[in-house]
């Protein structure tokens, strides 16, 4: 399929959808689609930079693609009071405290994914998203250097109350006082957080979640300790890439709607979760790329407190499952 390099007989269109290989092409006039309401553009890493006349789509509600620069939207950003939608804003640019200030006045988003994030835009970031009270999803992706992600420094005053996913890429050192106060939040993902022990006792202040993942060095903590009473509605818990982790403990009374777990990558835990036994909801066990001695050191009676779980999947490094 060609497409056309002007769009002046296209003005009704709503919807529209094309490769990395047409942008060209179509974003010259763009602009002239004043009646769009939806944009995607399918690229694989491609960063794709928008020209103004995006600016001038007033009704746009949808702007997707992998990764997309605003550095020509510093200005007008914000007269896109209509978006809803917007995936996914590269940061890194000396023009992002313009951008970022610019979606504070994006006050319908519902879901809003920025990747590259700088610390130092962490106060004008915070602000803008003060005012997004719809917001239903947020993903933030701190910039990385060398060895790690950076900071990721939020403090949201003014709470998105409708906010039901989010997700942090970045070093968050101590959990943040916002994200325990955040009662519709159904799903949680960190990753790269570095938190310690002390932090799941905040997070199960969230009554209502159904889907926690602790990945990639997200916590650093030696025991993950579920006490009596905690996450009462959890259906998923998935833990991967947490090096220092040894053991997992379920007191009876925890984690009671718990029906998948995910273990993996953990090359210090010593045993299955202690206290299997009390999840009897649970449907499936996965523990995956643990040493071969974890695997080696399964006793019977480890054996007996997991054959209530439909689905057990056991494996070292070498995938050998049972």
């Amino acid at each position: 399929m060609s497409f056309p390099e002007n769009f002046g007989n296209f003005i009704h269109l709503k919807y529209l959808s094309f490769g990395f290989d047409e942008i060209l092409k179509i974003l010259k006039s763009i602009g002239m689609l004043r009646n769009l309401e939806t944009l995607k553009i399918r690229s694989l890493t491609q960063l794709i930079e928008l020209p103004k006349e995006i600016s001038k789509l007033r009704k746009l509600r949808h702007l997707i693609s992998k990764k997309l620069s605003l550095i020509q939207l510093e200005e007008g950003i914000g007269e896109m009071a209509s978006l809803q939608t917007l995936h996914s804003v590269d940061l890194n640019t000396d023009g992002a405290a313009k951008i970022i200030k610019g979606f504070g006045k994006l006050n319908q988003m519902r879901d809003l994914r920025l990747v590259n994030v700088r610390r130092e835009d962490g106060i004008i970031l915070s602000s803008s998203i003060n005012e997004m009270q719809h917001l239903e999803r947020l993903y933030v992706e701190a910039i990385r250097s060398e060895d790690d992600y950076e900071v990721i420094d939020l403090d949201l005053i003014s709470l998105p109350t409708k906010l039901r996913k989010l997700t942090l890429h970045g070093i968050l050192q101590k959990l943040p006082e916002w994200i325990p106060k955040l009662q519709n939040l159904v799903e949680l993902f960190l990753g790269h957080s570095r938190l310690t022990e002390d932090s799941l006792k905040s997070l199960n202040c969230l009554q209502h979640l159904l889907s926690l993942t602790f990945q990639m060095h997200s916590y650093e903590g030696l025991f993950l300790h579920f006490e009596d009473g905690w996450f009462q509605k959890l259906k998923t818990l998935n833990v991967i890439y947490c090096m220092q982790l040894r053991l997992v403990i379920i007191d009876k009374g925890a984690l009671p709607s718990l029906k998948m777990l995910k273990l993996g990558i953990l090359w210090n835990l010593e045993n299955i979760p202690i206290g299997i036994q009390h999840l009897e909801k649970l449907e499936v066990l996965r523990i995956f790329f643990v040493s071969d001695e974890f695997v080696k050191n399964i006793s019977t009676e480890d054996w007996n407190s997991m054959q209530h779980v439909p689905l057990v999947d056991i494996s070292d490094r070498n995938r050998i499952s049972n």
